[in-house]
């Protein structure tokens, strides 16, 4: 997605055309790239706190997209998204030629925002809502379950909606870093992810470099990373350098087979995602927290364990439905101590905790209070 600001507010000023010609020259420009589409905004979200942005009126913005809209669809046949959080702009840059709609607000700051794509059955980028800043995954996918709610609710079908997590927006950029981190738990959520690292302030923060124009190798090195991570479409200032990006990101994702027929393979990261997949496929609240536990595997390390507390460990957790590794040796008390791999989901990990705090030979009872302070941490973190 190439980015057009006609906005002289924008935080990058070398991404700003204001002129009709300079419009057209860098559509034109973005097209020769490689740009699968043209993103055009006209009233700049940069969080006021980093960039001093000022705020600009629905009418000036619907201004600025009527003039520039008119030749960006005159100059190109690419598919062209108006980056607005207004139904009114919206409207305007529809009837003009637009085809799809990037609401940063994720549909919650205009009202007819939703009914108005739903009527026109055009797609629609929903983004984590911008003026609630979400400073974890979790609250990220919250946001955009409740986008997609409404989303539903107005008439949206799915197979138009595109999901942002909304890197940047002014969040600390330990908040920004951590969602790059944990993209892949957004495809949970079953619909393409677009995703905008572009000279942001988060790289500027880790690269120490206060101006976005000295922002481009963390912006390649970040977007790659996003493809890696899952990430469908990648909103860019620099086309030709973020093509380059996309291509050594889908390089190394990583090459297994996730899907046959209708059958898919999911990998979760913690509670919280099976949640969110069972919320999708209406199962019970009543049940979902409890089914949520067995959705994964937990691996815990114990080192240096006496060898029969390993046999012990090995025992429980197999009557647990879960099982236990240790050194080959073990099994005949060739060896007197060893590492043990337990494996099992949070619920058996619990239960062998309990029953081995209970037991005083061979250190058990110490392995077992370790354990459940590790699993009482692990709850604590997931809240």
């Amino acid at each position: 997605m190439g980015v057009i600001n006609v906005s002289p507010e924008s935080f990058y000023g070398a991404s700003i055309r204001t002129e009709v010609d300079q419009i057209v020259a860098r559509v034109l420009e973005m097209e020769q790239e490689g740009a699968d589409l043209i993103d055009v905004g006209a009233a700049s979200t940069a969080p006021k706190q980093i960039y001093g942005t000022q705020s600009v009126d629905e009418q000036q913005e619907a201004f600025r997209i009527e003039r520039a809209m008119k030749h960006v669809r005159d100059a190109t046949s690419l598919p062209i998204s108006v980056d607005t959080t207004s139904a009114r702009t919206a409207r305007m840059a529809l009837d003009l030629g637009a085809d799809i709609v990037n609401d940063v607000s994720g549909l919650q700051r205009d009202p007819e925002m939703a009914i108005l794509i739903a009527k026109k059955g055009v797609p629609v980028f929903i983004m984590a809502d911008c003026s609630m800043p979400c400073l974890s995954p979790d609250a990220v996918i919250c946001s955009l379950r409740t986008s997609m709610a409404t989303a539903r609710n107005s008439g949206i079908t799915t197979d138009r909606i595109v999901l942002d997590p909304g890197i940047g927006f002014g969040k600390p950029p330990e908040a920004d870093l951590h969602i790059l981190k944990t993209l892949r738990r957004f495809k949970l959520l079953g619909q393409p992810l677009l995703v905008g690292v572009s000279r942001k302030a988060f790289l500027g923060a880790v690269l120490e470099e206060p101006n976005p124009a000295d922002r481009l190798t963390g912006t390649i090195a970040a977007t790659a990373i996003a493809v890696v991570n899952g990430a469908d479409i990648v909103r860019a200032h620099d086309v030709n350098e973020a093509k380059k990006a996309v291509k050594v990101g889908e390089a190394l994702r990583p090459c297994i087979m996730s899907q046959s027929g209708s059958t898919e393979l999911l990998c979760h990261c913690n509670e919280m995602d099976a949640v969110v997949v069972m919320e999708e496929l209406g199962v019970s609240p009543v049940i979902r927290k409890a089914l949520a536990k067995k959705a994964l595997v937990l691996n815990m390390i114990v080192h240096d364990v006496d060898t029969p507390a390993a046999l012990i460990i090995k025992q429980e957790m197999l009557a647990l439905g879960g099982d236990a590794a240790y050194h080959s040796d073990t099994i005949d008390h060739a060896t007197e101590h060893t590492d043990v791999m337990i494996m099992g989901n949070p619920i058996q990990l619990r239960k062998l905790s309990t029953r081995v705090t209970k037991m005083e030979d061979f250190g058990l009872g110490k392995i077992g209070k370790e354990l459940r302070e590790l699993l009482d941490v692990r709850a604590d973190t997931l809240g």
